[in-house]
Protein backbone atom coordinates (compact mmCIF):
# COMPACT_ATOMS: atom_id res chain seq x y z
CA UNK A 1 0.00 0.00 0.00
CA UNK A 2 1.69 3.71 -0.96
CA UNK A 3 2.84 5.44 1.75
CA UNK A 4 0.90 8.67 0.83
CA UNK A 5 -2.52 6.66 0.07
CA UNK A 6 -2.09 5.54 3.99
CA UNK A 7 -1.12 8.49 5.44
CA UNK A 8 -4.36 10.45 3.52
CA UNK A 9 -6.32 7.63 4.81
CA UNK A 10 -5.31 8.09 8.31
CA UNK A 11 -5.69 12.16 8.12
CA UNK A 12 -8.67 11.43 6.55
CA UNK A 13 -9.80 9.00 9.19
CA UNK A 14 -8.72 11.94 12.06
CA UNK A 15 -11.33 13.95 10.57
CA UNK A 16 -14.05 12.00 10.89
CA UNK A 17 -13.24 11.24 14.22
CA UNK A 18 -13.71 15.04 15.00
CA UNK A 19 -16.84 14.69 13.30
CA UNK A 20 -17.67 11.96 15.59
CA UNK A 21 -16.95 13.71 19.34
CA UNK A 22 -19.61 16.13 17.81
CA UNK A 23 -22.05 13.54 17.03
CA UNK A 24 -21.14 12.30 21.18
CA UNK A 25 -22.09 15.14 22.39
CA UNK A 26 -25.15 16.29 20.81
CA UNK A 27 -26.98 13.04 19.55
CA UNK A 28 -28.06 12.38 23.08
CA UNK A 29 -28.88 15.94 23.78
CA UNK A 30 -31.18 15.87 21.17
CA UNK A 31 -28.92 18.68 19.23
CA UNK A 32 -28.07 19.64 15.39
CA UNK A 33 -24.78 17.77 14.82
CA UNK A 34 -24.66 20.40 11.64
CA UNK A 35 -25.65 23.97 13.53
CA UNK A 36 -24.03 25.66 15.36
CA UNK A 37 -20.81 24.93 14.35
CA UNK A 38 -17.90 23.55 17.11
CA UNK A 39 -17.70 25.29 19.89
CA UNK A 40 -15.95 25.00 23.22
CA UNK A 41 -18.50 22.68 25.71
CA UNK A 42 -17.34 24.96 28.56
CA UNK A 43 -17.45 27.79 27.65
CA UNK A 44 -19.84 27.65 24.62
CA UNK A 45 -17.15 30.32 22.50
CA UNK A 46 -16.91 29.27 18.60
CA UNK A 47 -13.63 27.49 17.97
CA UNK A 48 -11.81 28.89 15.11
CA UNK A 49 -11.01 26.41 11.77
CA UNK A 50 -7.05 26.16 13.27
CA UNK A 51 -7.95 25.69 16.54
CA UNK A 52 -10.08 22.58 15.31
CA UNK A 53 -7.43 20.58 12.85
CA UNK A 54 -7.68 17.03 14.81
CA UNK A 55 -5.13 15.59 17.02
CA UNK A 56 -2.96 19.02 15.84
CA UNK A 57 -4.68 21.57 17.72
CA UNK A 58 -5.26 19.35 20.87
CA UNK A 59 -1.48 19.46 21.75
CA UNK A 60 -0.75 22.87 20.10
CA UNK A 61 -3.41 24.59 22.41
CA UNK A 62 -1.85 22.80 25.12
CA UNK A 63 -5.39 20.81 25.85
CA UNK A 64 -7.13 24.08 26.96
CA UNK A 65 -9.47 26.30 25.13
CA UNK A 66 -7.91 29.41 23.93
CA UNK A 67 -11.25 32.17 24.63
CA UNK A 68 -11.72 30.80 28.62
CA UNK A 69 -8.14 28.53 29.19
CA UNK A 70 -10.05 25.52 30.83
CA UNK A 71 -8.91 22.59 29.91
CA UNK A 72 -9.96 20.24 26.62
CA UNK A 73 -10.46 16.36 27.73
CA UNK A 74 -8.07 14.25 25.95
CA UNK A 75 -11.00 12.18 24.55
CA UNK A 76 -11.28 14.23 21.58
CA UNK A 77 -7.90 13.50 20.63
CA UNK A 78 -8.50 9.92 21.41
CA UNK A 79 -11.58 9.59 19.46
CA UNK A 80 -9.66 11.38 16.43
CA UNK A 81 -6.66 8.86 16.92
CA UNK A 82 -8.84 5.68 17.31
CA UNK A 83 -10.65 6.40 14.46
CA UNK A 84 -7.77 7.30 12.25
CA UNK A 85 -6.00 4.15 13.14
CA UNK A 86 -9.38 2.03 12.60
CA UNK A 87 -9.60 3.75 9.18
CA UNK A 88 -5.88 2.39 8.52
CA UNK A 89 -6.50 -1.11 9.76
CA UNK A 90 -9.85 -1.51 7.53
CA UNK A 91 -8.13 0.09 4.49
CA UNK A 92 -5.07 -3.12 5.48
CA UNK A 93 -7.82 -5.76 5.66
CA UNK A 94 -10.00 -4.92 2.75
CA UNK A 95 -7.80 -3.34 0.55
CA UNK A 96 -9.10 -0.21 -1.55
CA UNK A 97 -12.43 -1.29 -1.99
CA UNK A 98 -16.35 -0.24 -1.71
CA UNK A 99 -16.05 -2.75 1.13
CA UNK A 100 -13.52 -0.81 2.82
CA UNK A 101 -15.55 2.03 2.71
CA UNK A 102 -18.44 0.30 3.90
CA UNK A 103 -16.62 -1.16 7.04
CA UNK A 104 -15.30 2.61 8.09
CA UNK A 105 -19.10 3.30 8.15
CA UNK A 106 -19.87 0.40 10.28
CA UNK A 107 -16.57 1.21 12.78
CA UNK A 108 -17.25 5.02 12.85
CA UNK A 109 -20.63 4.32 13.43
CA UNK A 110 -19.52 1.70 16.84
CA UNK A 111 -17.04 4.48 17.62
CA UNK A 112 -19.49 6.91 18.71
CA UNK A 113 -22.08 4.47 20.08
CA UNK A 114 -19.17 3.24 22.50
CA UNK A 115 -18.26 6.58 23.94
CA UNK A 116 -22.27 7.65 23.98
CA UNK A 117 -22.96 4.40 25.73
CA UNK A 118 -20.40 5.17 27.84
CA UNK A 119 -21.23 8.67 28.76
CA UNK A 120 -25.31 8.31 29.12
CA UNK A 121 -26.25 4.01 29.40
CA UNK A 122 -28.01 4.77 25.97
CA UNK A 123 -28.12 4.00 22.35
CA UNK A 124 -29.69 6.01 20.82
CA UNK A 125 -32.10 4.58 17.52
CA UNK A 126 -30.70 7.48 15.12
CA UNK A 127 -27.64 5.79 14.88
CA UNK A 128 -28.35 2.26 15.65
CA UNK A 129 -31.59 2.11 13.07
CA UNK A 130 -29.33 3.13 10.40
CA UNK A 131 -26.72 1.28 11.08
CA UNK A 132 -29.00 -2.16 10.64
CA UNK A 133 -30.58 -0.88 7.37
CA UNK A 134 -26.74 -0.26 6.12
CA UNK A 135 -26.00 -3.65 7.28
CA UNK A 136 -28.89 -5.35 5.34
CA UNK A 137 -27.76 -3.94 2.02
CA UNK A 138 -24.22 -4.04 2.62
CA UNK A 139 -23.97 -7.26 0.71
CA UNK A 140 -24.18 -5.18 -2.34
CA UNK A 141 -20.61 -3.43 -1.94
CA UNK A 142 -19.26 -6.19 -0.47
CA UNK A 143 -18.84 -10.06 -1.36
CA UNK A 144 -18.26 -11.43 2.12
CA UNK A 145 -21.66 -11.54 3.25
CA UNK A 146 -24.33 -12.25 1.56
CA UNK A 147 -28.31 -10.91 2.00
CA UNK A 148 -29.11 -14.22 3.09
CA UNK A 149 -26.66 -14.44 5.73
CA UNK A 150 -27.13 -10.38 6.94
CA UNK A 151 -31.02 -10.78 6.93
CA UNK A 152 -30.34 -13.95 9.21
CA UNK A 153 -28.08 -12.36 11.08
CA UNK A 154 -30.13 -9.27 11.76
CA UNK A 155 -33.05 -11.19 13.05
CA UNK A 156 -31.28 -13.73 14.95
CA UNK A 157 -29.22 -11.23 16.49
CA UNK A 158 -32.66 -9.06 17.27
CA UNK A 159 -34.73 -12.33 18.43
CA UNK A 160 -31.83 -13.21 21.21
CA UNK A 161 -31.52 -10.35 23.22
CA UNK A 162 -35.67 -9.04 22.82
CA UNK A 163 -35.80 -12.71 24.21
CA UNK A 164 -33.95 -11.14 27.42
CA UNK A 165 -35.23 -8.18 27.13
CA UNK A 166 -38.70 -9.46 27.90
CA UNK A 167 -38.04 -11.79 30.22
CA UNK A 168 -36.56 -9.36 31.98
CA UNK A 169 -39.47 -6.58 31.64
CA UNK A 170 -42.16 -9.54 31.85
CA UNK A 171 -41.25 -12.36 34.58
CA UNK A 172 -37.98 -10.66 36.68
CA UNK A 173 -40.04 -6.76 36.45
CA UNK A 174 -36.01 -5.25 35.42
CA UNK A 175 -34.38 -4.82 32.91
CA UNK A 176 -32.02 -7.15 32.11
CA UNK A 177 -31.10 -5.62 28.63
CA UNK A 178 -31.44 -2.46 26.94
CA UNK A 179 -33.21 -2.12 24.01
CA UNK A 180 -30.12 -0.15 22.49
CA UNK A 181 -28.02 -3.04 22.71
CA UNK A 182 -30.23 -5.66 21.05
CA UNK A 183 -30.62 -3.08 18.18
CA UNK A 184 -27.38 -2.98 18.05
CA UNK A 185 -26.77 -6.37 18.13
CA UNK A 186 -29.08 -6.65 15.37
CA UNK A 187 -26.93 -4.46 13.23
CA UNK A 188 -23.89 -6.28 13.98
CA UNK A 189 -25.47 -9.15 12.64
CA UNK A 190 -26.39 -7.76 9.53
CA UNK A 191 -22.84 -6.17 8.65
CA UNK A 192 -20.96 -9.57 9.95
CA UNK A 193 -23.50 -12.32 8.59
CA UNK A 194 -25.07 -14.71 11.72
CA UNK A 195 -21.90 -16.58 12.29
CA UNK A 196 -20.73 -13.34 13.98
CA UNK A 197 -23.09 -13.08 16.70
CA UNK A 198 -22.06 -15.92 18.93
CA UNK A 199 -18.41 -14.58 19.03
CA UNK A 200 -19.07 -11.25 19.92
CA UNK A 201 -21.44 -12.04 22.02
CA UNK A 202 -19.63 -14.35 23.97
CA UNK A 203 -16.29 -12.04 23.56
CA UNK A 204 -18.14 -8.96 24.85
CA UNK A 205 -19.73 -10.96 28.06
CA UNK A 206 -16.31 -12.38 28.72
CA UNK A 207 -14.25 -8.67 28.29
CA UNK A 208 -17.39 -6.87 30.15
CA UNK A 209 -17.15 -9.38 33.04
CA UNK A 210 -13.60 -8.77 33.22
CA UNK A 211 -13.82 -5.42 33.45
CA UNK A 212 -16.78 -5.50 35.85
CA UNK A 213 -14.65 -7.64 38.26
CA UNK A 214 -11.73 -5.02 38.86
CA UNK A 215 -13.83 -2.27 38.91
CA UNK A 216 -15.47 -4.32 41.86
CA UNK A 217 -12.19 -5.43 43.18
CA UNK A 218 -11.16 -1.53 43.14
CA UNK A 219 -13.96 -0.56 44.00
CA UNK A 220 -13.91 2.40 41.64
CA UNK A 221 -16.86 4.30 39.48
CA UNK A 222 -17.05 2.90 35.79
CA UNK A 223 -18.02 5.73 34.32
CA UNK A 224 -15.10 8.98 33.70
CA UNK A 225 -16.93 10.44 31.21
CA UNK A 226 -15.55 13.92 29.30
CA UNK A 227 -18.71 15.98 29.59
CA UNK A 228 -21.21 13.73 30.86
CA UNK A 229 -25.22 13.36 30.53
CA UNK A 230 -26.98 12.20 32.71
CA UNK A 231 -29.29 9.11 31.76
CA UNK A 232 -32.58 10.80 33.27
CA UNK A 233 -31.36 13.91 31.46
CA UNK A 234 -31.83 11.99 28.23
CA UNK A 235 -34.53 9.23 28.66
CA UNK A 236 -36.67 11.39 30.76
CA UNK A 237 -37.02 8.51 33.40
CA UNK A 238 -36.32 10.08 36.93
CA UNK A 239 -36.23 6.42 38.77
CA UNK A 240 -33.95 4.67 36.35
CA UNK A 241 -30.32 4.64 37.87
CA UNK A 242 -27.59 2.30 36.97
CA UNK A 243 -26.26 -0.28 39.27
CA UNK A 244 -23.56 0.05 41.00
CA UNK A 245 -20.62 -0.96 39.70
CA UNK A 246 -22.48 -1.92 36.39
CA UNK A 247 -20.90 -1.22 33.18
CA UNK A 248 -22.86 -0.25 29.70
CA UNK A 249 -22.84 -3.26 27.27
CA UNK A 250 -22.52 -1.19 24.57
CA UNK A 251 -18.64 -0.60 24.24
CA UNK A 252 -18.17 -4.19 24.91
CA UNK A 253 -20.27 -5.48 21.93
CA UNK A 254 -18.66 -2.58 19.81
CA UNK A 255 -15.53 -3.75 21.11
CA UNK A 256 -16.33 -7.81 20.17
CA UNK A 257 -17.41 -6.51 16.67
CA UNK A 258 -14.28 -4.74 16.23
CA UNK A 259 -12.28 -7.84 17.17
CA UNK A 260 -14.43 -10.10 14.61
CA UNK A 261 -14.30 -7.95 11.99
CA UNK A 262 -10.01 -7.95 11.85
CA UNK A 263 -9.49 -11.27 13.54
CA UNK A 264 -12.65 -13.59 12.76
CA UNK A 265 -11.04 -16.70 11.15
CA UNK A 266 -8.42 -16.68 13.70
CA UNK A 267 -10.80 -16.39 16.70
CA UNK A 268 -12.89 -19.11 15.03
CA UNK A 269 -9.46 -21.38 14.69
CA UNK A 270 -8.76 -20.45 18.18
CA UNK A 271 -12.11 -21.23 20.03
CA UNK A 272 -12.41 -24.05 17.88
CA UNK A 273 -8.79 -25.76 19.21
CA UNK A 274 -9.75 -24.90 22.72
CA UNK A 275 -12.87 -26.71 22.24
CA UNK A 276 -10.97 -30.07 20.43
CA UNK A 277 -8.69 -29.93 23.45
CA UNK A 278 -11.19 -29.52 26.24
CA UNK A 279 -13.38 -32.42 24.82
CA UNK A 280 -10.36 -34.62 23.67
Amino acid sequence: MPFFFTLWVFATGAVVGSFLNVVIARVPKGQSIVRPASRCPRCEKPIAWYDNIPLVSWFALRARCRSCGLPISPRYPLVELLTAALAVAVLRHTGPTWAALGYFVFVSALIALAYIDLDTWLLPHQITWPLLALGLLSPIWNRAVTLKAAAIGAGAGFAAFAAIALVGERLLKRETMGWGDVWLLAAIGAWLGWSALLPVVLLSALQGAVVGTILIATRRDPQAPADPVPPAAVSGDDDWVPPKHAVPYGPFLALGALEYLFLGDRLVSGWNAVLFRLLS
